[in-house]
C-alpha cells in the first residue's frame, strides 16, 4: 500500500524477520543461561512495563474508535479506499499496534529471567512470533479497512490483561484483581468476534481481499483451539 511507504520497519521484512529470529534465540540462550542461577524479581521493571502497555493499548482503543467512528466505517465490511483520511488515521493506529508486538516480546523475555518456564508454552511463543509477522503484511497490504476490528477488541482485552499482570506484582493487590479468571474467557470471545466479523465481509464483499480475510479466519481459528486447550487445562 502506497500511503505506508517510508513507515519505521516496513519498507523490508528483513528487520521483522531478523528481530523474530532474535526473540526465539533469546528464548533458547536464555533458558540455558538461567538453568544454574536464581531467578530474577524484576517486580518495579514489571509494574512499569505493564503500565506501559497498558496505556499503550489504551490509547490506541480510543484512537481506533474515534479514527473509525470519523471515517463512518461499516462494521459488517469496510473496504481500503472509501475514508480518505480516517483511512490513514487507523493505519498509524494500526503502525503502532504492529509495533506493540515486538515491545510484547519481553513477556516471555521477563519469563525466562523470572525462570516461570512453565509460562513458555508453545501458544505464547507461537503466538507472540507470528502476530509480529502477521502485522508486518496487514500493514503493507491492508493497513485500514476491515483491519481495523481485531486490533480494536485486541486494544480492549490488553488493557484488562497488563493491568492485571502489573497490579498481580505488588501482594497487596492480588485480593482484588478479581477480573483474572474471566481474561481468557474474554480472549476466546474476542477471537470468535473476530471470526464472524471477517467472515461477515466474505459473505456480503465490499471490495476487501478475499485471500485475506480466509487467512485471517484461519490463524483466529488455530488461536480459539490453543486457547480452549488452555482453558481446558
Amino acid at each position: 500500500d502506497a500511503r505506508v511507504r517510508g513507515w519505521f520497519l516496513l519498507d523490508s521484512y528483513l528487520p521483522t524477520f531478523f528481530l523474530t529470529g532474535a526473540y526465539l534465540l533469546c528464548i533458547w540462550l536464555g533458558s540455558k543461561f538461567m538453568e544454574d542461577r536464581p531467578p530474577f524479581s524484576l517486580r518495579a521493571h514489571l509494574i512499569v512495563y505493564n503500565l506501559g502497555i497498558t496505556l499503550l493499548s489504551l490509547y490506541m482503543l480510543i484512537e481506533l474508535i474515534l479514527a473509525t467512528w470519523e471515517g463512518g466505517y461499516n462494521l459488517q465490511c469496510q473496504n481500503l479506499h472509501s475514508a480518505g483520511e480516517a483511512d490513514i488515521r487507523v493505519a498509524k493506529v494500526l503502525w503502532w499496534y504492529y509495533f506493540s508486538k515486538v515491545i510484547e516480546f519481553m513477556d516471555t523475555i521477563f519469563f525466562v529471567l523470572r525462570k516461570k518456564s512453565s509460562q513458555i508454552t508453545f501458544l505464547h511463543v507461537y503466538h507472540h512470533a507470528t502476530m509480529f509477522n502477521i502485522w508486518w503484511c496487514v500493514l503493507n497490504w491492508i493497513p485500514c479497512g476491515q483491519s481495523f476490528f481485531g486490533p480494536t477488541l485486541n486494544s480492549f482485552i490488553h488493557v484488562l490483561m497488563y493491568s492485571y499482570y502489573g497490579l498481580s506484582v505488588i501482594p497487596s493487590m492480588r485480593k482484588y484483581l478479581w477480573w483474572k479468571k474471566y481474561l481468557t474467557q474474554a480472549q476466546l470471545i474476542q477471537f470468535l468476534l473476530t471470526i464472524v466479523h471477517t467472515l461477515s465481509a466474505a459473505v456480503k464483499p465490499c471490495g476487501f481481499p478475499f485471500g485475506c480475510l480466509m487467512f485471517q479466519s484461519s490463524y483466529m481459528a488455530t488461536l480459539v483451539i490453543l486457547f480452549i486447550n488452555f482453558y481446558i487445562k
